[in-house]
């Protein structure tokens, strides 16, 4: 199966529209697909959660205008669109909606309360808030996935410390957008001062400003960066490989909770298995459009986690991993 042409054709049917359904797809089942990312998130070669999700969903056995009919919604990575664009897709009465991230997720549950909405996946405070507290049975029309734990951050914080001891000053890179990064780093400072570590916020938007702001830190002011798992900027290939480029530039030990910042060229990543997380997405949208509820289908937590390191990145920023890390490593990058 070529995915790339695959995935073309979906978004170009999606295109089309009602148009389309007026000429014989109206009776099919409706997934509306609300995105964060721009149109090229589909590609597979990107490695962006929204193709991971479409071919997790072709694996359940899923052809869009033959079995199913998909919505699709692009916010081009402008947050403030999405709530407009939720409106949109509910306009259309899908029988489930599908987004990622703690924007999509809270735009999408602005926009109805009674359509189903499968998170895959969000913040876990996001979750708390849509589905409630008690995962196992969701009250609302809200279910899904959290992409991260609370301790992850932390730990990326001790992966640095640990491959780079000498390290004192880290940049916490997140989009202020973002309501899940509102407070960072401050969720952050106790297991920081525990590590000898003083965090400093960075903040940037993505594309519109991400060069202006790597630009104030190259005089020393950080000797480390965590870049937080931001559907704007670790969640954006062209963003990621902005910061990944940068922290090679100033000979920065860097590490983020998105799963494949390592693979990408970052130093460290301690990320869930996306793709497990994933088919379990497309499952969910299985199962709602076949009649279970949201509260039937709890909201998970990641059950794995990868740790990936770059030795190649290592090298070329002059540091030795220590054999403490790489005996734990999941995956050593050479």
């Amino acid at each position: 199966m070529n995915w790339r042409a695959f995935l073309v054709c979906w978004l170009c049917l999606a295109a089309i529209g009602s148009e389309a359904g007026a000429q014989g797809a109206t009776d099919l089942p409706r997934v509306a697909i609300l995105s964060p990312d721009p149109p090229t998130a589909a590609d597979p070669a990107t490695g962006n959660p929204l193709a991971m999700f479409l071919e997790a969903l072709h694996e359940q056995g899923y052809v869009d205008g033959r079995n199913i009919r998909l919505d699709f919604r692009f916010a081009e990575n402008r947050l403030d669109r999405l709530p407009a664009l939720a409106a949109e897709l509910v306009k259309a009465r899908p029988a489930v909606i599908y987004t990622h991230t703690t924007a999509g997720a809270l735009a999408a549950a602005g926009a109805t309360t009674s359509i189903p909405i499968v998170v895959g996946p969000a913040g876990e405070q996001t979750m708390e808030q849509l589905a409630g507290s008690n995962f196992a049975k969701p009250v609302a029309n809200v279910t899904g996935f959290t992409g991260s734990v609370g301790s992850q951050e932390e730990k990326c914080l001790q992966l640095l410390k640990e491959a780079a001891p000498d390290l004192s000053r880290i940049g916490v890179l997140l989009n202020p957008d973002n309501r899940l990064w509102r407070d960072t780093p401050i969720p952050l400072n106790a297991a920081a001062e525990q590590l000898g570590l003083v965090l400093i916020r960075v903040e940037s938007r993505g594309a519109v400003d991400i060069d202006r702001t790597l630009s104030h830190y190259t005089n020393g002011t950080v000797d480390g960066l965590l870049l937080a798992n931001d559907s704007t900027l670790a969640g954006d290939s062209s963003i990621r490989a902005r910061v990944i480029e940068f922290a090679r530039e100033q000979h920065l030990p860097s590490a983020s909770t998105y799963a494949t910042y390592a693979q990408d060229g970052g130093l460290l990543s301690l990320g869930p298995d996306m793709g497990s997380i994933f088919r379990r997405a497309a499952e969910y949208v299985h199962r709602v459009i076949h009649g279970a509820r949201p509260s039937e289908l709890p909201v998970e937590r990641p059950a794995k986690f990868r740790l990936s390191v770059n030795l190649t990145t290592a090298k070329a920023i002059g540091l030795t991993v220590p054999p403490s890390i790489l005996g734990r490593a999941d995956e050593v990058i050479e």
